[in-house]
C-alpha cells in the first residue's frame, strides 16, 4: 500500500485529510506546519507527500514527490519550479486526489484542468490569431486528438512532409511553439472542442 505523509496548516484539515486518504492509501505520518518538512518526515519511509500550500515551509532537500494542495491557481509555475510535482485545489474529489497521488508516484505530473491554460498560453499576444484554414483546423482536431504525424497522414492520405508543413503553419499562425499551446488555443477560438 501507497505511504502518504500529510502535511497540514491545521488539526481539523489534517484529521479530514487522513480521513478522506486512509482507505486507499496507508498514512505514513502528519504534521502541521514544521519547520522543515525533511525533518517531519524523516523516519516516515513516506513514497509521497501531500502538502497544503498555507502549511508550506523549506522544500529544499525533499527528494519524495509532493501533491499540493492550493487555494489559487497564481503561483503554480512557481511551485512547480520548486520541485513541487503535482497541484490541485483544496477542494478536489477524494477520487481526483487518490489519483492524483497515483499518478505522481508513478513519475507524472497532475494539474487541475483549469489551471494548465495560465502555463501554456503566452502572456502577450499582439493580436488575433490568423484564421486556419480547413484543413488546418483537421489537422488541429487530430493534434487534439493526440495523434502522431504519421497517424495523421494516414487518416487524411498526405505525405508526414505534408502534415508537418501543416503544423508548422499553425503554429506560426497562432504564434505557438507546441502541440499543446496550439490545442488550447484553437480551443479557446473555437475551432476545436476538447
Amino acid at each position: 500500500m501507497i505511504r502518504v505523509f500529510i502535511i497540514a496548516q491545521s488539526i481539523v484539515t489534517q484529521a479530514g485529510l487522513t480521513a478522506l486518504l486512509s482507505s486507499d492509501f496507508e498514512i505514513a505520518g502528519s504534521a502541521i506546519r514544521p519547520a522543515s518538512i525533511s525533518s517531519a518526515i524523516a523516519d516516515s519511509d513516506a513514497a509521497v507527500i501531500l502538502l497544503e500550500q498555507n502549511a508550506i515551509t523549506d522544500l529544499s532537500e525533499i527528494e519524495i514527490p509532493i501533491v499540493l494542495l492550493l487555494d489559487e491557481s497564481s503561483t503554480i509555475a512557481e511551485f512547480l519550479q520548486s520541485g513541487i510535482r503535482s497541484i490541485l485545489p483544496n477542494d478536489v474529489s477524494r477520487e481526483q486526489l487518490t489519483e492524483a497521488i497515483k499518478a505522481t508516484l508513478a513519475g507524472l505530473t497532475v494539474l487541475h484542468p483549469d489551471w494548465v491554460e495560465s502555463l501554456f498560453v503566452p502572456t502577450v499576444r499582439s493580436s488575433e490569431p490568423a484564421p486556419l484554414t480547413p484543413r488546418e483546423i483537421e489537422v488541429l482536431r487530430m493534434l487534439a486528438e493526440g495523434m502522431g504525424n504519421k497517424a495523421i497522414a494516414q487518416h487524411l492520405n498526405l505525405s508526414e512532409h505534408t502534415v508537418k508543413f501543416h503544423i508548422s503553419s499553425i503554429f506560426s499562425k497562432l504564434d505557438v511553439s507546441s502541440r499543446t499551446e496550439a490545442v488550447i488555443l484553437g480551443a479557446k477560438q473555437g475551432w476545436i472542442l476538447l
